[in-house]
């Protein structure tokens, strides 16, 4: 019986034995294994290193845009410069021109008058006697500008005068009383084409003669040619009954 139980215990003691060394064995297995597994984590985590180039391109992107928008800024300013040159080009391209048309219509001005002034033929003396009996010593003070104005105009403003009676008519009193007579009209004459001091300075004699030259005047003086300067017009009004 003794045989038997040590037997047993020797027969449980192998087992025990063998199912440990077997259990280390597995051990080591799989610790061998994880070191493995570990390893080649390793070498994926190195693998990833290298790849951190295209993570740095990815860095440079902004410079690169930044570098873009700083060349658009630069653009810009030179185009709002041009712009900018342009706009003061075109106001002083028309400052210019202003100015010669201003300078070109004052020279032209003066070049009529001073055709005007330079003309060969004589002055018609009895124009000339005319104004001086008309103006007496007054005609001397006159500017060159005045004198040619009256000398050229003198007759179309009695002309322009005699024109516009024909057509208002003869003053009725007058016609029924078959009284005529010539008298003398004054007024300033102004280059807008205005008149003031209008009075009569030599009467016909014949109160409705002189008041209907008044008249007469106020609408006539729209059509006489108009002076440069300021000019004090003086000339005879007739009436003459047919």
């Amino acid at each position: 019986m003794k045989i038997i139980i040590l037997a047993f215990i020797i027969s449980i003691s192998l087992h025990f034995f063998l199912f440990k060394k077997y259990n280390n064995d597995e051990f080591k297995k799989n610790n061998q294994i994880k070191q493995e597994v570990i390893k080649k984590s390793d070498v994926k985590f190195i693998k990833l290193k290298k790849e951190e180039p295209i993570i740095e391109k990815k860095v440079e992107l902004p410079e690169i845009q930044k570098e873009v928008v700083v060349k658009k800024e630069i653009q810009k300013k030179v185009e709002n410069n041009k712009k900018i040159d342009f706009e003061k080009s075109k106001e002083l391209q028309k400052k210019v021109l202003n100015e010669q048309i201003v300078n070109k219509k004052e020279s032209l001005q003066d070049k009529t008058l001073e055709d005007f002034l330079s003309q060969k033929q004589p002055i018609n003396k009895e124009i000339l006697n005319e104004l001086q009996k008309l103006y007496g010593e007054e005609y001397d003070k006159f500017t060159k500008v005045q004198k040619a104005y009256l000398e050229k105009n003198l007759t179309n403003f009695q002309t322009i005068t005699q024109r516009v009676l024909n057509r208002l008519g003869y003053p009725p009193l007058a016609a029924k009383l078959r009284i005529g007579g010539v008298n003398v009209i004054e007024f300033m004459f102004h280059p807008d084409g205005s008149i003031t001091g209008l009075k009569v300075i030599d009467s016909s004699g014949y109160a409705v003669l002189d008041d209907y030259s008044v008249e007469l005047i106020e609408i006539a003086y729209k059509d006489y040619p108009k002076p440069q300067t300021s000019t004090k017009l003086r000339f005879n009004v007739q009436y003459r009954l047919y």
